[in-house]
């Protein structure tokens, strides 16, 4: 009879004990705040022909205007020049767009067109490289505190995903430097621009 009683009881306790432990309630405190980022404007669609946009420091930032104003279409913003004069070989790719503050600047030197897009990794070679460059219009000059500048390497800081028709499509990335020592982080860069090419040969 007693130890009946007695695995009553120990039954009891161990049914208690288990009932409390899978009801057990943790209090969390309040979670640190995490560092944000203004996304304000940031696009949820595919990137239209003509664009280049990202993040630029905290600020999303979209560009379609070309910077020339008399012939937007066939421009020193989207071309590819090329060809050979006087032991010059030119192999220069403009992806340049601008808002109503701001332009947005990017160069591939070195790299014939038809080479791209290339397999990651991409080896240095001398005399290729990249350029993005980020200013206000009245600070086009690279000694301007306000002319932000990163000059990388292919496949790091710009790469090209897709040229047919040669519309270029691609991404880039990087932190941009400003001659005072400011730097500005530069996220998710897309860009999509139809290019035309310029034979800058000699005698062309």
């Amino acid at each position: 009879m007693k130890s009946t009683i007695f695995l009553t009881k120990l039954l009891l306790i161990l049914v208690l004990a288990l009932f409390f432990a899978c009801d057990k309630i943790v209090i969390v405190g309040p979670r640190a705040s995490q560092p944000g980022h203004d996304r304000e404007g940031e696009p949820r669609t595919p990137i239209a022909l003509g664009t280049i946009r990202g993040n630029f420091g905290s600020k999303y930032r979209t560009f379609t205007q070309h910077i020339e104003r008399v012939a937007p279409v066939d421009s020193f913003s989207n071309c590819y020049f090329y060809g050979t004069c006087n032991g010059t070989i030119s192999n220069q790719i403009n992806l340049i767009r601008c808002d109503s503050e701001y332009v947005l600047a990017m160069y591939i030197n070195g790299y014939p067109l038809d080479s791209l897009p290339a397999t990651l990794p991409i080896p240095f070679e001398f005399g290729k490289h990249t350029e993005i460059q980020f200013y206000p219009f009245n600070a086009w000059n690279s000694t301007s505190p306000q002319h932000y500048l990163l000059i990388g390497t292919y496949g790091s800081s710009i790469f090209i995903t897709d040229k047919t028709d040669d519309i270029l499509t691609g991404t880039f990335s990087g932190t941009l430097g400003s001659p005072t020592g400011s730097y500005m982080p530069v996220t998710g860069g897309e860009f999509k621009i139809k290019i035309f090419r310029k034979d800058m040969s000699c005698g062309k």
